[in-house]
């Protein structure tokens, strides 16, 4: 344990320090004149990829509107700088926004991803928030309820909709979508190598293990080894395998069958040079002219390449969990079993002599991109940021401000106030953290274990109709104290169970509560917790990062609980739930005028102490009555 903070205590210091001289250049800083346009990129150079393929539309973007990257890590921000000429800003800390209102001032911020990291700047509401992905696919991933969180999703096309109105509660797809077709298909990409004239060029593209069970569609481990070795048993193929980048970073089994995949191509290449197999790890576009044929996993590149209508052949997830969707292009596509992965040169070769699949590949790509002729794409995405441009002008020009309790206005920035850390104070804050990891970690341990343990206990199978995620600091628990009384007598008739996942709070929460109590720190365990109580209603009491990672439930209600003697709660993270209480018809009205394009299918309650009761009963038994869309 002392290791692992050190080192992390080193690493933690070089960031800094590199942050700070990286502040010091002009290139890094804000610009006086802002942005139109902010890509929030909060990772490291691992997930890169999610940005690379933006390039290319944010530089034609750019020729009409101002646009820049903000990187919260210096590593990506040099990488970054190196490989487009867009403005890149380095935040002043990696928690400290501020500057996102004071002096980059925003009219549209995009999303590649759904990070937690994402959650700061997502509260800022001088702005439009703007999911636009990594990619288009059919994972659960692009279904979660985390999509409700953003003002809009630029979705690829009429897949995307057909998605989202199926899977995801109380979301109005038409009002919260645009469709902006593949706008990358738009840039052009040269290969970094020549095509052997005399090979079929297989791509081998697999996705990685993922963070939880419901979403392991990676199949290095289970197909990789079968279908390298099952091509490279045939010289009429050339490989591209391209992994990707954070492949085996949660399993060993994932990681040793990428480097044995890796070993034995490197190993063919020298018994035949000719065959120039590789491994890529390139910005991703070239590929989709250069390869025949794609082999891969239920992920974003694979829905890349029906752009091309060239044949595909998808991987079947071995993980039982995982969740396959039951419709779209998956519903009809040939999907591999690991059993007969070691036929994947066979299959190949006759899916390429079939001319029927071409023609299905291009329904399936009009179903999936809508009009994908030269130029469409691209005209369409830039459109859409235009009108977006244009609505938020017209939510500032009526001045809003968001205000406190005492009825100033309170701002974003207030909430982050510029700071930037020093090496001394930067190693001082580590050290308190370390210290406080090091004397609980025992006691972690032994109380994470015994959750673990638990999955299978009676508190966990005994269905709870309302769940309370409580993943806060012990000692913010004041809200939710306030609201106990009531959720222990609504509990005689819908039982109430709390999940937290800090051992302090769970401990403070024994004191004060009989109800019955959870704890899990990974999302693993959070995610089978949440399945087997099969709530109907989740209520949130504060915003951490990890309650909004519990709201990406789909098959319950989501409640936010605003606290009655302030307003700071009050900011654009509310999209994320369906529903939201407040103290009273002030804090109602100051909710419903704050926020630009409030969602209609938000409920917004004024709840009173003495309606708390009923209110939750109400809503306890509006949501059982419902059927929910899917799990």
């Amino acid at each position: 344990m002392i290791n692992r903070v050190t080192s992390k205590l080193r690493r933690s210091i070089t960031t800094v320090e590199l942050r700070a001289r990286l502040r010091r250049d002009p290139k890094f800083r804000p610009d006086p004149a802002g942005v139109d346009v902010l890509l929030n990129f909060p990772d490291g150079l691992t997930n890169l990829y999610q940005v690379r393929q933006w390039y290319g539309p944010l530089e034609q973007l750019a020729r009409s509107h101002r646009v820049a990257i903000l990187c919260y890590m210096p590593e990506s921000a040099i990488q970054i700088a190196e490989e487009t000429d867009l403005k890149v800003i380095v935040t002043p800390s990696f928690t400290n926004l501020s500057e996102v209102e004071t002096e980059i001032r925003p009219k549209v911020i995009f999303y590649p991803n759904q990070n937690y990291a994402n959650y700061r700047i997502l509260g800022q509401t001088e702005s439009e928030h703007i999911f636009i992905s990594h990619g288009e696919s059919d994972k659960i991933y692009m279904a979660s309820n985390w999509v409700k969180v953003f003002n809009y999703f630029f979705i690829a096309g009429q897949a995307s909709h057909d998605r989202l109105l199926k899977h995801v509660r109380n979301y109005d797809v038409d009002q919260r979508t645009k469709r902006i077709g593949r706008p990358q298909i738009d840039i052009p990409a040269t290969a970094p190598i020549d095509k052997p004239a005399d090979r079929i060029t297989v791509l081998y593209a697999p996705t990685w293990e993922g963070g939880r069970s419901s979403m392991r569609y990676g199949s290095v481990a289970s197909h990789g080894l079968a279908i390298v070795d099952s091509l490279l048993s045939d010289s009429r193929f050339q490989i591209i395998y391209r992994p990707h980048p954070r492949t085996g970073i949660h399993i060993a089994d994932v990681e040793r069958a990428d480097l044995d995949i890796r070993e034995r191509l490197a190993a063919a290449n020298e018994y035949d040079p000719g065959a120039e197999h590789l491994v890529d790890s390139t910005p991703f576009g070239w590929q989709l002219d250069y390869a025949d044929f794609m082999i891969a996993d239920v992920s974003a590149v694979t829905y890349d390449w029906l752009t091309t209508a060239k044949p595909l052949l998808i991987t079947r997830p071995v993980e039982p969990m995982t969740v396959i969707p039951e419709s779209g292009y998956l519903t009809e596509a040939p999907l591999l079993e690991a059993g007969d992965a070691y036929r994947s040169s066979e299959l190949v070769i006759e899916m390429l002599a079939d001319p029927s699949i071409s023609v299905e590949q291009e329904k399936w790509s009009d179903y999936y991109y809508g009009d994908r002729s030269p130029g469409a794409s691209m005209t369409r995405f830039i459109e859409a940021v235009d009108s977006t441009i244009s609505e938020i002008e017209s939510f500032r020009g009526a001045n809003r401000p968001l205000r406190s309790s005492d009825g100033s206005k309170k701002s974003f920035a207030e909430d982050n106030p510029i700071e930037s850390p020093t090496r001394a104070s930067a190693l001082a804050g580590y050290l308190r953290t370390a210290g406080t990891l090091i004397a609980e970690q025992s006691g972690q341990r032994r109380a994470f274990s015994k959750a673990a343990k638990s999955l299978e206990s009676a508190s966990t199978r005994r269905r709870a109709p309302i769940v309370v995620t409580c993943m806060a600091h012990h000692r913010e628990l004041d809200n939710l104290r306030t609201w106990l009384p009531a959720l222990e007598e609504v509990n005689r008739q819908y039982p109430v169970a709390i999940i937290t996942g800090s051992l302090r709070t769970f401990n403070r929460l024994r004191k004060l509560t009989g109800l019955r109590l959870l704890i899990t720190q990974k999302a693993d365990e959070a995610e089978q917790i949440v399945n087997a109580l099969d709530p109907t209603l989740i209520l949130h009491f504060e915003q951490s990062t990890l309650n909004l990672r519990e709201a990406t439930y789909r098959a319950a209600e989501h409640v936010y609980v605003g606290e009655a003697h302030t307003d700071q709660w009050i900011n654009n993270r509310l999209r994320l739930f369906d529903s939201v209480l407040t103290a009273d018809d002030e804090q109602k009205r100051l909710v419903e005028s704050s926020l630009v394009g409030l969602p209609s299918t938000i409920e917004i309650h004024a709840c009173s102490a003495e309606h708390r009761v009923s209110m939750l009963v109400s809503m306890a038994t509006t949501s059982t009555e419902t059927t929910p869309n899917s799990p």
